[in-house]
């Protein structure tokens, strides 16, 4: 089902058949904007930083060919071709960084195909198109917006912020103040919670159907999908909530 509606979603907007769900505020643009121009500025210090590791490298390796003992120059071409592969890695971040905030200044496109849909949770599609709008955001601890990224109750904050829903920036708070709901009923936007403490979970996701869930998962990677299973195998699973059920309760008052 979920690959079904992800389709339409698509479809929708390549047709212009998809209702915007909010555009983001000026001082959030402002944000993602100025971390563009920082990105691109580091970009093009790397880029330099890289040409230069390059051409360092050609020279040595053209000395060590012409030597009769190499040796003095192995440990430097080795040195050198670990530089000029960490930049390249550097590089194709930072460009992958960039393309990731220029989406993120789109706004978030709601087929009406998902609006529509016959679900016992009208909400849930919802979160998952705002959600999945910002794969590939770098994780931050203790971020909130994809200007500068997201840990993972910080994502799952802002997504349903967008819906209009304002949820805890803290994993634990969040399941202590969503409805919570069995493993064995999950559905699109449920929130999904793992590794056990002593205060509650320190790990939030969301489920997205099929088995998956999108989350912000630690330092040095991005917003992404998972199977569940991994997650649970792990870290540990706590247990399950339905956000969207306040949002029905409020709907409906």
């Amino acid at each position: 089902m979920r690959r079904l509606l992800v389709t339409v979603a698509a479809a929708a907007v390549l047709f212009g058949w998809a209702t915007p769900l909010r555009a983001a505020t000026p001082s959030l643009n402002a944000s993602i904007t100025r971390q563009i121009t920082a990105d691109r500025a580091a970009l093009a210090q790397t880029q330099s930083r890289q040409r230069r590791f390059v051409r360092q490298l050609r020279v040595a390796e053209s000395k060590s060919a012409t030597v009769s003992d190499p040796f003095d120059y192995e440990d430097g071409v080795a040195r050198l071709r670990l530089a000029a592969a960490s930049a390249a890695r550097q590089v194709s971040a930072l460009n992958a960084a960039i393309v990731r905030l220029k989406a993120a200044l789109q706004p978030i496109e709601l087929p009406e195909a998902l609006n529509n849909t016959a679900t016992t949770d009208p909400f849930g599609w919802d979160a998952v198109a705002v959600a999945e709008h910002f794969l590939g955001v770098r994780y931050l601890w203790g971020g909130s917006n994809p200007g500068t990224g997201f840990d993972c109750s910080g994502f799952v904050k802002f997504v349903y912020a967008q819906l209009g829903l304002t949820l805890a920036h803290y994993a634990a708070t969040q399941y202590a103040t969503t409805p919570h709901i069995s493993e064995s009923v999950l559905e699109a936007g449920d929130l999904v919670f793992f590794e056990p403490r002593a205060d509650g979970p320190g790990h939030v996701a969301i489920y997205i159907g099929d088995g998956e869930l999108i989350e912000a998962p630690h330092t040095g990677d991005v917003v992404k999908i998972a199977p569940l299973s991994t997650l649970t195998a792990g870290l540990g699973f706590v247990g399950a909530t339905r956000p969207s059920e306040l949002m029905l309760e409020t709907a409906t008052a």
